[in-house]
């Protein structure tokens, strides 16, 4: 055989007979090397090594979830505004029963104007895992939602992440691999020591391979940030073409690319690529009157199509931006679809839930996007 070595050719099968390394010592000792070298050639890794923090890129898309939440909340309560001068009520507009408004009638025949309502409601999703509603406000499949639902923000998702018990989970998870690791080096390395001192060439080995161990350890708080930063940018940059998911109550999905977003506001459109649709009849937000009935619909927490019920609290000023109070729930997974009344109509999006209380949510009134509702 030659020595795996310096290549001698020989018959002995246990030790090279010109340079006196054990076959079967040494053959351990690239094994243990194997684990410190990647395959692109010799990038030092920690001793066991179990990926490069495979829980990292699922704690990020759930603190996007989290962050798209957070997006939500408001910390501080906008100042109560006057009512507004009532104006003259809109005409029902009836819905075209062709297209895809006759393929809901067909497949989810309404009982009542909430559910005609409901069938006008889309659920989003975004390629980096976040979710929203919308609606639909004319026959030509126009949407509108909330921009936040839609844009992917990556310092809201920096700052969730820095103050997440999920990234501190993972910091655990792996020192504590890296501690156990390091405590069968050192085991390794002292029966080494007992039997051939501490001058032998697999002690000085294990010595080191303890020292890159205990270096790896101390870095890992900054190691875990950065492979935090490097989804979130990877996710940044994905997002910039991203692919949406929309999706009406009956399943019938569809890949939107082209967003417009309003100027100034928590808002944005799009169109389906469809024909004939459902769509809420836009009402007028200034004839409400406290105590009213209002409802939402959207999809809080991935519950599809859900509808909670309150009433309308008063106008809050915010600047020079009006919203609509209401109690009835706004949760994640709402934000972007509709406030409308008993009647069906649509008088707001909702937006925004006040941080630390119960019962108190926020909308943007609907005459706040024109053009996509026709006015």
């Amino acid at each position: 055989m030659d020595c795996p070595k310096c290549g001698h050719r020989q018959t002995n099968t246990e030790q090279c007979d010109s340079c006196g390394i054990f076959f079967e010592k040494y053959a351990q000792y690239l094994a243990e090397q194997e684990v410190f070298a990647s395959a692109a050639g010799g990038r030092r890794t920690a001793v066991g090594d179990r990926g490069a923090f495979p829980l990292v890129k699922l704690v990020v898309v759930a603190l996007l979830l989290i962050g798209a939440a957070a997006m939500l909340l408001r910390r501080e309560a906008p100042d109560a505004a006057p009512a507004p001068a009532q104006a003259a009520a809109v005409p029902s507009t009836p819905a075209p029963a062709s297209g895809l408004a006759g393929k809901l009638l067909a497949s989810h025949p309404p009982g009542n104007p909430i559910e005609a309502a409901r069938n006008a409601t889309v659920f989003i999703q975004t390629p980096w895992g976040s979710m929203g509603s919308g609606f639909i406000v004319n026959a030509d499949c126009r949407v509108v939602t909330n921009r936040h639902v839609l844009q992917f923000d990556s310092a809201s998702a920096l700052r969730a992440a820095e103050q997440s018990p999920l990234i501190a989970k993972e910091l655990h998870r792996r020192q504590s691999e890296l501690l156990a690791d390091l405590k069968a080096l050192d085991a390794r390395y002292r029966d080494e020591v007992r039997q051939n001192g501490k001058g032998s060439g697999a002690a000085m080995t294990l010595k080191l391979k303890i020292d890159a161990l205990q270096d790896d350890i101390r870095a890992l708080p900054d190691t875990v940030r950065d492979a935090v930063r490097s989804e979130i940018s990877k996710t940044e940059l994905y997002a910039r073409t991203a692919t949406y998911k929309v999706s009406l109550v009956d399943g019938t999905a569809f890949d939107v690319h082209q967003i417009d977003y309003v100027d100034q506001r928590d808002l944005a459109t799009f169109r389906l690529p469809a024909a004939n649709c459902p769509y809420i009849k836009p009402g007028q937000s200034a004839q409400l009157r406290q105590g009213e009935r209002l409802y939402t619909i959207g999809s809080p927490s991935g519950l599809t199509y859900t509808v909670t019920a309150g009433i309308f609290s008063g106008y809050r000023q915010e600047g020079d931006r009006r919203y609509l109070q209401t109690d009835a729930p706004i949760n994640p997974g709402n934000s972007g679809g509709p406030l409308i009344t008993e009647v069906g109509d649509v008088v707001g999006i909702n937006t925004a839930v006040l941080l630390g209380t119960q019962g108190i949510g926020f909308a943007i009134p609907v005459e706040d996007v024109p053009d996509a509702v026709g006015r």
